[in-house]
C-alpha cells in the first residue's frame, strides 16, 4: 500500500507498491520509497511524524523558492502557464542516485495522471535520494527549470542549466564575481564560442557576472526569510540577498518574444517546438536577448 502524508502527517491508503509513500506540503507532493534502493539515505525523523526529515525539507525548499520567484519577483508560475493546461500540482520523485545519474532531472511535459491522484495533472521532476537540502539547492534548481519551461521553449544548455544554477541563489549563499568583464564577454567572439559550449559553468562565467554588473541586488523580505525553516529549525534561506532577479526575468521575456524568429529559421513553429528547442541556431537568439537586456533595449 502507498502512504499519502500531508504536512501534518495525515495518512491515507492508496493501492500501489508496498514501499511507496507520498508526502504533501501545499501543492508539492514528494513521492518516495520507504525502503529499498530508492529510499532516502538519511532516514532521520526528528519530529517523529513517520516521514523522513529530508523528504519534508525537499518540499519546504521548493515552496520557499516558489514563493521567492512567484510571490516576490513575479516570475511566470508554471501552474498557470499557457503551455501547461489544467495543472494543479508539482510532484517530486525521489530516485536512487545510481539510477538517476544526476542530482536532479526536471521534465517539460505534463504528467496527465499524477501519482497522487490519477484525475489530476501535475508537473514533475526527480531528485536523487542522496540529496540533503541543508547543503544542496538541487530541489530549487529543478523547480526553476519548470519556471523556465513555462516561460519559453528555448532549452539550450548554457542558458537552461546556467540560469538554473543562478536560481539557486534563492535559497543558497553564492560567492559572486565582480562582473567587471561582462561587457567584453558579450562582444567577444572567443567568449561567445565558450558560452555556446557551456552548461552549468556558465553561471560563473556569464549569469553571475551579468547580475552583479547590472547592479541588480535585492534584499528578500524579512518575514519571508523568517517563515521558512527545515524540520530541525535551520533556516532555508542562507542569506537574504539575491542578485539578478529583475535581469533574469527580463531575459526570459525577451526570449519569449524571439521564439517565432527561431522557429521560422528552423522550419516552422510546430517542428521547432518538437525538435528544435535545443537547436544550435537558438544560440544567437538567446545571446542577443542577453545583450538587449544588458544594453537597456528592453
Amino acid at each position: 500500500m502507498k502512504k499519502f502524508l500531508t504536512a501534518v502527517a495525515l495518512l491515507l491508503m492508496m493501492a500501489t507498491s508496498a514501499d511507496a509513500a507520498i508526502y504533501r506540503q501545499g501543492i508539492i507532493y514528494v513521492i518516495y520509497d520507504e525502503t529499498g534502493e530508492r529510499s532516502v539515505t538519511n532516514k532521520a525523523d526528528v519530529n517523529s511524524n513517520g516521514v523522513p526529515d529530508v523528504v519534508e525539507d525537499i518540499a519546504t525548499q521548493v515552496n520557499a523558492a516558489r514563493e521567492v520567484f512567484q510571490g516576490v519577483f513575479n516570475f511566470p508560475d508554471p501552474l498557470n502557464a499557457a503551455r501547461f493546461k489544467n495543472v494543479s500540482s508539482i510532484e517530486i520523485n525521489i530516485e536512487a542516485k545510481d539510477a538517476l545519474k544526476f542530482n536532479g532531472l526536471a521534465y517539460s511535459t505534463v504528467r496527465k495522471k499524477s501519482a497522487h491522484d490519477p484525475n489530476e495533472r501535475a508537473l514533475h521532476f526527480k531528485v536523487a535520494n542522496t540529496i540533503n537540502p541543508h547543503t544542496s539547492s538541487t530541489p530549487a534548481h529543478e523547480y526553476f527549470h519548470l519556471v523556465q519551461y513555462s516561460a519559453t521553449y528555448f532549452r539550450n544548455a548554457w542558458y537552461l542549466e546556467g540560469m538554473a544554477r543562478w536560481s539557486q541563489d534563492s535559497v543558497a549563499k553564492i560567492n559572486y564575481p565582480d562582473g567587471a568583464d561582462i561587457h567584453f564577454k558579450l562582444k567577444s567572439k572567443s567568449a561567445e564560442e565558450k558560452i555556446f559550449k557551456g552548461k552549468y559553468d556558465m553561471a560563473d562565467f556569464l549569469w553571475y557576472p551579468l547580475a552583479v554588473n547590472m547592479r541588480d541586488k535585492v534584499t528578500l523580505p524579512a518575514e519571508l526569510v523568517a517563515k521558512y525553516r527545515y524540520v530541525d529549525g535551520a533556516p532555508v534561506f542562507q542569506d537574504d540577498i539575491i542578485f539578478g532577479p529583475n535581469v533574469m526575468l527580463k531575459i526570459l521575456r525577451v526570449l519569449k518574444s524571439k521564439e517565432n524568429l527561431a522557429a521560422e529559421k528552423f522550419g516552422g513553429v510546430k517542428e521547432w517546438r518538437k525538435k528544435g528547442q535545443r537547436a544550435e541556431l537558438n544560440n544567437e537568439f538567446i545571446l542577443e536577448s542577453v545583450r538587449e537586456v544588458y544594453h537597456g533595449k528592453f
